[in-house]
């Protein structure tokens, strides 16, 4: 591999601003379903860190064809007929029921990124075309990943996630709101073992295959379970046992 290819390729990145991210996180404490805290915090504390997921990205197969034309990934996630022709208990069947029963928009994330930063991401697009297509792609994956991970949108289930994939990919932003969202749901519900969880989350980020380089949309036609045993996705037990169980209040501002 030459030195062109295993160069990081541009990309826009702030100095970590501890002030910045710890504002962002008390907001999103106050509403979690406002993402532009989301989003605020990642910019205050990611900084260099985006560094070696691009590079992965960009020297994937699957990141060379999004940066070549991303419209292919899109257009099969926005096709629900198509996704409904792979019938019940597949991975696809499962991702329009989680789309569905949450009331959500496969391209919203995204589009909660860019209502949030308009001129940064027109940026993006002009000057920084890797991680443009990256950052896109992801977010459209976001929801997948809820599917095949098991995780939920509820408090718990979106700090893991974010555990999941700060670790899988390398991100610090990811890898740091995961911790600071389960060290809060933590000193709010102690019944709930979060320490353990988010080892699992941890564990189950260093056996999966990576999910930035990797095309989830070949998957969408098989069966969910073996989706994920391709991908070496084992859901956690435990999450999902703490899920069905518990009967109290959510953490985190929760909604009722």
């Amino acid at each position: 591999m030459t030195d062109q290819q295993t160069a990081c390729p541009p990309y826009p990145w702030e100095p970590f601003n501890p002030i910045r991210a710890w504002k962002a996180f008390w907001g999103l404490v106050g509403d979690r379903d406002d993402t532009r805290y989301v989003f605020a915090f990642f910019r205050a504390v990611n900084g260099r860190s985006m560094g070696h997921i691009v590079n992965r990205f960009a020297n994937s197969d699957f990141g060379r064809s999004q940066i070549e034309d991303r419209t292919r990934f899109a257009d099969v996630m926005l096709d629900r007929k198509m996704l409904e022709s792979h019938g019940r208990g597949t991975f696809a069947a499962a991702y329009l029921h989680y789309l569905d029963t949450e009331n959500l928009n496969p391209l919203g994330v995204h589009e909660a990124a860019v209502e949030n930063a308009p001129e940064l991401y027109a940026q993006l697009e002009a000057e920084y075309p890797e991680f443009a297509s990256m950052t896109y792609t992801l977010h459209l994956a976001h929801d997948l990943h809820h599917v095949l991970t098991g995780y939920g949108r509820d408090p718990l289930g979106e700090a893991l996630l974010l555990t999941f994939n700060g670790n899988q990919n390398g991100t610090r932003g990811s890898r740091l709101l995961g911790m600071f969202a389960g060290l809060r749901i933590r000193s709010e519900i102690w019944q709930w073992p979060v320490g353990r969880m988010m080892a699992n989350a941890r564990r189950m980020a260093r056996e999966s295959r990576d999910l930035v380089t990797t095309d989830l949309t070949q998957y969408l036609h098989l069966p969910l379970e073996e989706a994920r045993a391709r991908l070496n996705l084992v859901p956690d037990p435990l999450y999902r046992e703490v899920r069905d169980t518990w009967t109290g209040p959510e953490p985190v501002s929760a909604k009722a």
